[in-house]
């Protein structure tokens, strides 16, 4: 299929997307038709996902077409939008904190656009390691020296405990920024990474309504099932399989463990996020999205399975 497409992964993959949202919005047609019903309010958010879902990926894959600048605008829009999500979720008191790990993420994120263009942050290493190392130990030293320079005791565990865990979080999902920095594999590590995470959540709730007898998590997600969770990691392994050309560097077996593996990774992210929402009460960061929720309970699968795809492929070689 001719799609006037230049990035050479970006061609690969947008058929195959657009197929498999087309089937998945043919099976919700199917599933509307048989069960209306008995689950209109089901259906109703089922379909509401769908239409902010799908203009959210033609956004995400439109805007690695056109390279990293317009892909490191979205990603830290997404990033810095995230990181408000949770303060204000978690009623965070300290802005000072706040406004360090804020600013020490932005500065990652600029840094990241100039990496390829600037002879200054050549000790960063091609894919950018060195920056994402230093800017983690700034996050942590600047949110430790905010107490220190207020000259205050009280809450500090809590107060540090809650900024360091805010600030980490979106430095993890950052890396999705720097999986563009992979030589020519790039935006194939960067579209491997967003089907996968695609493919595991649909598929786990395919297989979990379709065979689910048995609680995952119950505290912390109440709705997994053990036999939706192996149905996702399998699903994404055989597509992880299939999507091989998106890693030409790599083998079809090792893309598929790879696929496995950034399943369950991506499975863990989600249940990372579900304790600390429990924890706090709240079912949902914000409103939005509507029948996502917010931007953290959109990205929570990919917050973690962004940088395990950036270290593997660089332990690989790629």
């Amino acid at each position: 299929m001719e799609l006037g497409i230049q990035t050479e992964a970006l061609e690969f993959a947008a058929p195959i997307m657009m197929g498999f949202v087309g089937g998945m919005v043919g099976l919700l047609t199917l599933f509307t038709a048989i069960r209306w019903n008995k689950s209109q309010e089901a259906i109703r958010n089922l379909w509401t996902r769908t239409f902010v879902a799908i203009p959210l990926l033609i956004l995400i894959f439109s805007m690695l077409e056109f390279g990293i600048i317009t892909w490191s605008i979205l990603v830290g829009f997404f990033a810095i939008a995230a990181h408000r999500e949770y303060c204000i979720g978690i009623d965070f008191q300290d802005k000072w904190m706040q406004r360090v790990g804020s600013l020490t993420l932005i500065g990652l994120i600029i840094s990241a656009v100039l990496l390829k263009e600037n002879q200054y942050l050549d000790w960063a290493g091609e894919e950018g390691s060195g920056l994402l190392g230093l800017a983690l130990f700034i996050g942590a030293f600047g949110t430790w020296a905010v107490p220190i320079i207020q000259d205050r005791s009280a809450n500090i565990t809590r107060d540090i405990g809650q900024a360091f865990i805010g600030f980490v979080l979106i430095w993890f999902f950052l890396h999705s920024i720097f999986l563009l920095h992979l030589n020519s594999i790039g935006a194939g590590a960067c579209i491997f990474a967003i089907v996968n995470v695609a493919i595991t959540d649909s598929f786990a709730l395919i297989w979990g309504r379709l065979i689910g007898k048995h609680s995952f998590r119950p505290i912390l997600s109440p709705k997994k099932t053990w036999e939706g969770v192996f149905g996702g990691v399998i699903s994404a392994g055989i597509v992880g399989y299939l999507a091989q050309p998106l890693l030409p560097e790599l083998d079809a077996m090792v893309t598929a463990l790879l696929g496995v593996i950034l399943a369950i990774v991506g499975t863990t992210g989600d249940l990372m996020l579900s304790s600390i929402k429990r924890d706090l009460g709240i079912k949902d960061w914000s409103q939005m999205l509507p029948g996502h929720g917010g931007l953290l309970d959109r990205i929570d699968s990919f917050i973690l399975v962004a940088p395990a795809t950036y270290w593997i492929l660089i332990f690989l070689g790629s």
